[in-house]
Order: structure tokens, then sequence, then C-alpha cells
């Protein structure tokens, strides 16, 4: 019964991360609020010590310096990737700020977030600079060169609908004007600058915090439609820069449209791990000895893991999550402002 819930679990990561990860985030944050306030500093430095470490070695190898790379490090890794893919980390966190000005203040749980909102904005600036900092390498210049150099650009991409690829590029770009608007707000978030500014002009300046949120819809609604249309655009090569942590941080391995590429995995769930080593001699694949027996002689049943759906579907699953969670918040927000003004 356990197996099966774990498996169903994973099923549904594997179809709407992004409801998966928001639900579990706004779990944790409501249970931690208190130890979220008190110890805001402590979780700062939890969240910052990924992006250093990728931080460093990324810049490094800009100017030629090569440096080890901790995303190597099993556990590590995983995190290193989930920061990268903002959909586990940044995006949620955002989407949590996002909500939590929208629904009923008098509500216990929506009390708690709005408690440690401003907490939660500084703690989502560090996936979300990790992200830009490693996709926006890899992906803003030839994003930009199907405006500048379509040509060039048509002729070295693999576009099979150019709709499509003009979706996929303009949402990386407008992903770099996203990142410019992001950074005042975050650091505004800060105490010591927040003082400095006074309350009248932070108040102005986080008003475009709404126009980051439209963005952030449009950005990422742009990469999943951009992909449907097109989903074989992009290059296969990933620039120099970026290949390092993009072999690591990234899994399933992206090319440049966000689309996941083809992997050989030894797993029923398909994550495994392409460059796994083979099983020791003499060892053998027990699972493939026993046939369709489990341990023991018992017949395997089949879980949600043995379920596949194509890379189609699941973009359209994303969608339809994109749909709804910006619709709502979108519902609530002008519900919200129609109540204050009775």
């Amino acid at each position: 019964m356990v197996k099966l819930f774990i498996d169903f679990i994973q099923f549904l990561y594997t179809l709407a991360p992004l409801f998966m990860a928001l639900s579990v985030l706004t779990l944790l944050a409501v249970l931690l609020s208190k130890s979220i306030k008190r110890h805001a500093a402590v979780y700062y430095t939890a969240f910052a010590i990924p992006f250093v470490i990728v931080a460093i070695p990324f810049i490094g190898r800009l100017f030629g310096i090569e440096m080890f790379n901790f995303g190597r490090i099993p556990l590590l890794g995983g995190i290193i990737r989930d920061y990268v893919h903002a959909g586990t980390l940044g995006f949620p966190l955002l989407i949590i700020i996002m909500y939590a000005g929208a629904l009923n203040p008098k509500n216990p749980a929506v009390k708690k977030l709005l408690g440690i909102r401003k907490e939660l904005s500084i703690l989502s600036g560090f996936p979300i600079l990790t992200h830009s900092l490693i996709r926006a390498t890899g992906s803003f210049p030839d994003a930009l060169r199907f405006f500048t150099d379509n040509e060039g650009y048509m002729a070295g991409a693999r576009v099979t609908n150019a709709l499509g690829a003009g979706i996929t590029s303009f949402s990386f770009v407008l992903g770099i004007l996203m990142l410019a608007l992001f950074l005042p707000l975050w650091i505004t978030s800060f105490d010591f600058v927040r003082r400095r500014m006074g309350s009248v002009k932070w108040k102005k300046l986080q008003q475009w915090s709404y126009v980051l949120y439209a963005m952030l819809f449009i950005h990422a609604a742009g990469i999943q439609a951009g992909a449907m249309l097109n989903p074989r655009e992009g290059r296969e090569a990933v620039r120099p820069a970026v290949e390092a942590v993009a072999t690591v941080a990234e899994s399933p391995a992206r090319n440049r449209s966000g689309n996941p590429e083809p992997q050989v995995s030894t797993e029923r769930s398909g994550r495994g791990d392409r460059n796994a080593a083979p099983p020791a001699a003499g060892s053998g694949n027990r699972a493939a000895e026993a046939g369709p027996e489990g341990r023991g002689g018992h017949p395997q049943s089949p879980g949600f893991a043995d379920i596949h759906v194509s890379a189609q579907t699941k973009r359209c699953i994303h969608m339809a999550s994109l749909l709804l969670i910006f619709g709502s918040y979108l519902y609530l927000r002008l519900r919200k402002a129609r109540l204050k003004k009775q």
C-alpha cells in the first residue's frame, strides 16, 4: 500500500510537477512559518549556498578557469538541478507570495503566509537567480538571434514550425526582461534597503510585482506553447559555458527550447542515470531474472510509474496547470479588489 502511494505521488509529479511542488512548499511554509520568521538568516544562508556553488564555477568557466563541479556530488547535484529548473522552488515560491496577497487574510493559513511574505520573497530570489544564470546564458543569445538574424537562425536550428520557434524565442527574451524587473523587487525586500527607501517609494516600486506576475505567466506559457507547436526546435549542441553545469543540473537533459532529450534509463520511472555503471559481474539483474514474478515468486502488479504519458500530453497538462493557477489568481485578486472598494 505504501509503495502504491509513493508510486502515485511520483506519477503525479511526472504529470504536474508545478502543482506538486506548490502543494509541498505551501504546506512547509505554513508549518514552518514561526521558524522562518525567527531564524530567517539561517534559511537565507541555506538557500544561498546552492546559488554560490553554481555561480562561482560558472563564472570561472566564462573566464577559462576550470573548477571542481560540486554538482557531481549525488545529493547536492539534485539540489542544484532543482535550483536550475525554477519550477521546483523559485516559481512555486513566487506563486505562494502572489496568492498570499489575493486570499482572505483572516484565514489562519493565509495569515501565516502573510507574516512571512517578505522572507519568502527573499528566499525565492536565490533559485530564481540560479535559474537565470544558467538558462539565460544558454538560451538568450540564440533566442535573440531569431529576431536579429532569422535566416541564420532557421538554417542552424531544427525548426518544424516557425510560429512555435518564434513563441519560444520570445519567451526566452522575455525572461531577461523579467530578471531586470525581478532584481529591484528582490533587493528592496531586504529590511535595510526598505528602510532607506521609505514606505512611499517602496510601495510604488512593489506595484510592479503585478507586471512581473503577468510576465511570469507569459514566459512559462510561451515556452510550453512553443514546444507544443514546434517540439523539435533547438540545437543539439550545448554552449560550452553551461555544458558542465547542465549535465548534472538538468535531468533529463533539455535542449534550448526546454524539451527533454531522450535518455536511456534502467528504471521503470524513466528517470535513471544514462551514465550509470552496469551491474557487477555475477550479480545480474534480479528484476530481469525474476521475469513477470517478483521476489518470493509473487507476481508483480503494475504501478502508476508504469504508465507512460507522451511528452505532448505532459505539455498540455503543464499548460492547463498554468491557466488554472494564474486564472484563479486573477479571479481572486479582482474579487478582493471589488470587495475592498465596496
